[in-house]
């Protein structure tokens, strides 16, 4: 049983129609109809008459409407008292965020949060991985949102605790002005002698490319290395060369005169947010993480 299956059996006692009822729940009256059906079964008892003209509610039926309503009325009240406590909870929180990052959905995640708990300050830092996960162990973030690239056989830092909560593929991005043919996708074994543009060796996406062309066996043509994704990106637009990122960062950066191409084989990047290892996180650094976790699931 669920309190929308609640709310479907009280329109319908009120409206007496299931098609009025399903219009008032901006659904289809087939979808009502198998929902009062399924509760109905679970329950083993009939709530509804149901004749050509109208429907009406069974002895069980006022007795179930009696306890939805007071069920309702409850969650309602809860709820009131849970935004209540939200507005409670303050402090500070320093959260690290990979700068590749910054230009996707993720700062609108912590505008929501925001929104949901607004007497929790947020003090934001843009920086790579390596040293977003430095400033966590050395207590100077809270926490930090970065894309993860683990090589097999190594580990990440015993003291950190990471919660996967994003997933993306790699693509390769390139200027039109270079020729691949219209194809759809690229083979990484065809780019040996292609010139690449890289992020610096500290950055995830940088261990995760030369990790793509180690797995395909691929000495990678690097010409070029860039500190900063306006840099590597503008590489691109001059045509100097191809550059490797996930796809939700190409398409932020994407401009008409830039396309960006799956490669083969498929490798997809993982992004989550790393805490320090403690037995009692603080109140608001709790919330933070339960909050992007929900929301991305």
């Amino acid at each position: 049983m669920e309190l929308t299956q609640l709310r479907y059996v009280l329109q319908l006692a009120s409206t007496s129609n299931f098609s009025k009822a399903a219009d008032r729940l901006y659904i289809t009256q087939p979808a009502l109809s198998q929902q009062i059906n399924v509760l109905e079964e679970e329950l083993g008892l009939k709530l509804f008459r149901r004749t050509t003209r109208k429907v009406t509610l069974t002895e069980a039926g006022e007795e179930f409407v009696r306890g939805a309503r007071e069920v309702l009325d409850r969650v309602e009240e809860l709820q009131r008292t849970m935004a209540l406590r939200r507005r409670e909870v303050g402090g500070t929180l320093s959260v690290g965020l990979l700068s590749t990052l910054s230009h996707l959905n993720i700062t609108e995640y912590i505008s929501s949060f925001h929104k949901v708990y607004p007497n929790i300050h947020i003090d934001l830092q843009v920086a790579w991985s390596s040293e977003l996960i430095n400033r966590v162990l050395d207590r100077e973030l809270d926490a930090a949102i970065t894309n993860i690239h683990i090589l097999p056989g190594n580990q990440l830092d015993s003291r950190l605790n990471v919660r996967f909560f994003l997933e993306d593929s790699i693509m390769m991005m390139a200027s039109l002005k270079r020729d691949f043919g219209g194809q759809k996708t690229v083979e990484v074994q065809d780019l040996s002698v292609v010139p690449i543009i890289a992020l610096e060796k500290t950055t995830s996406i940088r261990a995760e490319m030369d990790d793509i062309f180690k797995q395909c066996g691929v000495h990678p043509n690097i010409i070029c290395t860039c500190p900063n994704m306006d840099s590597l990106i503008s590489m691109i637009r001059a045509d100097m060369g191809v550059t490797f990122l996930s796809s939700g960062v190409a398409k932020a950066y994407k401009t008409p005169d830039l396309c960006c191409i799956p490669i083969r084989p498929a490798y997809r990047t993982k992004t989550a947010m790393i805490t320090r290892e403690t037995a009692t996180p603080s109140e608001p650094l709790q919330y933070f993480e339960d909050y992007f976790y929900g929301i991305t699931h």
